[in-house]
């Protein structure tokens, strides 16, 4: 089951083809593995421990880094109270009890029992304000870490490098969370390998390491890169089409930008017959004024003229009354005076009569006349 390449070795060749963006560390201890080579380009750690003096020496150790964090916590699968044992292997002291350990440990032994508060790594992550997105490696250096794995509630789609301690050869009971084989059944499901197994110096205890299925991840690399590529065809074509279409655009552009320069002027002569017709306006609402006092003093004029009018009707129906009577008169004078003319004429005939009587007694009986 020992692999040839340490642990750390290949966590320096992951390094490589999956950077680290932040490491989620638990069970860090003092902190004396933070000065190992596949440590030095980590941008971003969260360093995890439960032993309060180890994580005072833990804070040290990270202070000089520059988005390093050492925090205190019991880590479990859920929120509540947990059984701290503190055995005579202080290095074991944890939530699994010296029973529970005793097949890798035959001699250790529980020294005293205490209960503590415990928190899931999801619910710490929410109480610093961190985001499990923030962390794609995860290294939980205790155990039992499958029910420490357990309190990330799905958070692990993120991760791409998980490092386990766990319990090897059934050297602990099935169903402690600490056992090679709840490892393998609760990671690898998450589309994990297991690329290697380091044991310690106790051959029952080692480190297992698991890395994203790199060939499932590569198909489906390839499956991206293919609709990118199909992406990148269309948006080529797409790029040729809207280059054409600025063309046109351009060109459409010109002429409405010589339209805009006609529509200009022929706004500006509008907006000089705009004026020239407002003045005219102004001018005919001047005259209008004095067509309207004009007018209104010909109502006035017309009125006068109009009782002018009915006074000259009045005058001329008396005129022709007195003209009908005139002409009565007239015709009667006229009637009257061919009366006149006529005895005038008769007279006048007895006149000569007379006078042709007379000179005839002249002529012929002058003795009359002397007799007169």
């Amino acid at each position: 089951m020992q692999n040839s390449t340490s642990i750390a070795e290949w966590q320096l060749l992951l390094q490589a083809l999956n950077p680290v963006q932040g490491w989620l560390y638990v069970g860090a201890g003092r902190g004396d593995m933070l000065g190992e080579e596949r440590f030095k380009k980590v941008p971003k750690l969260l360093a995890i421990e439960a032993n309060e003096h180890a994580t005072q020496l833990l804070a040290h150790a990270t202070s000089a880094h520059r988005n390093w964090q050492a925090a205190q916590a019991l880590i479990s699968e859920s929120n509540g109270q947990a059984t701290w044992h503190h055995l005579t292997r202080e290095e074991d002291n944890g939530l699994l009890s010296a029973l529970a350990l005793s097949q890798l440990w035959p001699n250790i032994q529980t020294l005293e029992q205490t209960q503590h508060p415990t928190i899931t790594l999801s619910q710490l992550l929410e109480e610093k304000g961190e985001s499990p997105e923030s962390y794609n490696w995860l290294t939980i250096d205790c155990l039992p870490a499958t029910r420490l794995l357990q309190g990330l509630n799905g958070s692990l789609e993120s991760v791409d490098m998980i490092e386990v301690r766990v319990a090897l050869n059934e050297a602990i009971a099935a169903e402690s969370g600490a056992t090679l084989e709840e490892s393998d059944a609760f990671i690898q499901p998450l589309g994990f390998s297991r690329l290697a197994v380091e044991e310690s110096t106790n051959p029952l205890i080692g480190r297992v390491l698991y890395g994203r299925n790199f060939k499932a991840l590569a198909c489906e690399q390839q499956r991206k890169y293919a609709s990118l590529e199909n992406q990148k065809f269309k948006l080529k074509a797409e790029l040729q089409k809207a280059r054409q279409d600025i063309s046109e655009l351009e060109n459409q552009n010109y002429i409405l930008a010589s339209q805009c320069t006609e529509l200009k002027a022929k706004k500006e002569a509008l907006l000089q017959q705009e004026n020239d017709i407002q003045n005219k306006l102004e001018n005919q609402s001047n005259q209008e004024s004095d067509l309207r006092e004009q007018l209104e003093q010909a109502q006035v004029e017309l009125k006068e003229q109009m009782r002018s009018a009915q006074l000259s009707t009045k005058l001329l129906a008396k005129a022709q009354a007195d003209t009908s009577d005139l002409r009565k008169r007239y015709a009667e004078k006229v009637e009257s005076e061919q009366e006149l003319k006529d005895l005038i004429k008769e007279l006048h005939g007895k006149l000569q009569a007379a006078s042709h009587f007379y000179r005839k007694v002249e002529q012929e009986h002058p003795e009359l006349l002397e007799k007169w």
